[in-house]
């Protein structure tokens, strides 16, 4: 009884904490006196709520936070890695440069992480290599996360079809917290599908 109670809580509270963060990140970034403070604060903020997102699933899924701590930490550093596109499109280490582009970058592009996360899923089930759909979570939940907070201002970049329009911000925070929630239930799903793996063996593969 107390353990389902203390399980509950420490879901309750990682999920609010991607609200507040993401809150207290937006903040920063507006009221930021330089380019600098607010690209910094941007960055750290999507790394913080993507080890985050990843923290959830792992709690949902019942697994040490402690013990699947390196997951936790490739999730807050491929969330924070996206951003590099912005140096790369601009072909500059200019910071001035990167945030004034025409167009979003490549990285951007929530078709990408979708199209690794379908690709990887199916040579892991192809060549029974769960390590792949292991990681294929990470990616999809690390690039969907920044992507979502970045959605308030041009919204969800499905190329080559096009953008959505700019997500509301309070839609953009309960999407944000609903993302591990979702995304979990999505990879339980998918091992019932395809019985070839259990719960068990696809959150403990690494």
């Amino acid at each position: 009884m107390f353990l389902g109670k203390r399980e509950t809580l420490s879901r309750v509270v990682l999920t609010g904490a991607i609200g507040i963060c993401s809150f207290i990140g937006d903040q920063g970034l507006k009221h930021g006196k330089t380019a600098a403070t607010r690209a910094i604060f941007d960055n750290v903020t999507h790394a913080i709520v993507g080890g985050l997102t990843w923290a959830v699933i792992l709690n949902l899924s019942k697994k040490s936070l402690a013990q699947n701590f390196s997951s936790i930490f490739w999730s807050f550093c491929l969330s924070s890695f996206i951003d590099v596109d912005h140096f790369i499109a601009a072909c500059s280490w200019k910071l001035s440069d990167a945030t004034h582009l025409e167009k979003r970058p490549f990285f951007h592009c929530t078709t990408l992480p979708i199209t690794i996360w379908i690709m990887l899923s199916f040579y892991s089930s192809v060549f029974n290599y769960p390590k792949l759909s292991y990681y294929s979570w990470i990616i999809l939940a690390s690039f969907l996360s920044h992507h979502i907070r970045d959605g308030t201002r041009r919204g969800l970049w499905f190329c080559p079809i096009g953008s959505t329009r700019p997500i509301p911000y309070y839609l953009y925070l309960s999407m944000s917290m609903m993302l591990p929630h979702v995304l979990q239930w999505l990879m339980v799903s998918s091992v019932h599908e395809s019985k070839s793996l259990d719960n068990e063996t696809l959150i403990d593969v690494v």
